[in-house]
């Protein structure tokens, strides 16, 4: 094992280690032990020669990504749709890696890890689209979750990424759909797949998430006029109850008479097809979440009290909700003459 120590006499710190013939080497590092960023460098020397004396020894193999990794992220994972979310990260952090030549954990660094913000964010998709700085810092403290159980697995010395200092984009905010915009949407709608009808009258009536609509039939209960959402955002934990919106009713009543499993059966990349079809109509500012922040709002605008919206949707703190609301001037009109003054 590689260690640092001071000599008489000597203003340079001095380190101890092995050679690949197990000789024990003394030399000088040719850094100050009276400047701290010398000492700095010492220690990183140190640890340089300390890992390369560990890839000597014998035993140790070399373990490659893919027969540790997926097993782990399996394990890492409580719910199947985190999993799938984390097995996408990872195959855009290994086609980096090949691309990179990082076989193994040993070879990843810092700044090669860091060089990875570039590469995600001018890699161009298919579609012609790149990555956002916030997405690839995302999959960066995945890797930095992978390389922890790289260090445990004894595949690497330490994890490089323990400390990102890296800052995020603020979000652009999710705009409310107008009421313009939802006549010509609902009237494109007339000409697209079933599932993206459903799913879109059950987003606009109760302001769920896209994969949310997919509701099992288990869960809709039409004596009680009740629709459970069994798998939200959260997991099986966050399972919550609604009382069912009567425009829903007769939608749901018909695909119950079809003997269907599920309210809604998914394409592959449903988030995708939704892209595809707002660009269609010439509104790239819209997504499907953005019903969520629709029906947020027109419950506000109703004077729905606050603590029985936030249990419609689900939110857990007022923070989250608040942060759905969007407050126009139109809002706060029948406010401008609350404050009189005298005179």
């Amino acid at each position: 094992m590689a260690y640092l120590y001071r000599k008489k006499r000597s203003p340079f710190w001095y380190v101890v280690c092995f050679d690949a013939e197990a000789k024990e080497v003394h030399r000088s590092t040719g850094f100050r032990a009276d400047d701290p960023n010398d000492t700095s460098k010492a220690k990183a020397l140190r640890a340089e020669l300390e890992a390369k004396e560990h890839r000597r020894e014998p035993g140790v193999i070399t373990a490659s990504w893919d027969s540790w990794v997926p097993k782990f992220l399996a394990r890492h994972c409580k719910t199947e749709k985190t999993h799938e979310r984390y097995l996408d990260i990872w195959k855009w952090l290994a086609l980096w890696m090949q691309h990179e030549r990082i076989h193994s954990p040993r070879q990843l660094t810092y700044k090669r890890a860091v060089d990875y913000l570039t590469w995600r964010t001018t890699f161009k998709k298919r579609t012609g689209k790149v990555a956002s700085r916030n997405t690839a810092i995302l999959e960066l403290k995945t890797l930095s979750l992978i390389m922890g159980e790289a260090v445990r697995l004894g595949h690497a010395d330490a994890n490089p990424l323990m400390n990102l200092d890296l800052h995020k984009d603020k979000p652009a905010k999710k705009p409310e759909i107008t009421d313009e915009e939802l006549v010509r949407i609902l009237a494109a709608l007339k000409e697209e797949p079933e599932w993206m009808q459903v799913s879109f009258a059950i987003g606009l009536h109760t302001g769920c998430r896209l994969r949310e609509t997919q509701i099992p039939f288990n869960c809709v209960d039409f004596q009680e006029q009740k629709i459970t959402f069994p798998s939200p955002k959260g997991g099986e934990d966050r399972a919550f109850s609604i009382p069912m919106p009567s425009a829903l009713r007769p939608i749901l009543e018909k695909l119950k008479a079809q003997r269907r499993r599920h309210t809604v059966e998914f394409p592959f990349q449903p988030s995708r097809r939704w892209q595809q079809f707002f660009l269609k109509l010439k509104m790239p500012h819209l997504c499907f979440h953005c019903l969520r922040v629709t029906y947020v709002n027109r419950l506000r605008r109703a004077g729905v009290p606050r603590e029985a919206a936030m249990r419609l949707v689900n939110h857990s703190s007022e923070l989250v909700h608040r942060i759905y609301q969007r407050e126009r001037v139109e809002d706060v009109v029948k406010w401008r003459d609350a404050v009189q003054f005298p005179g």
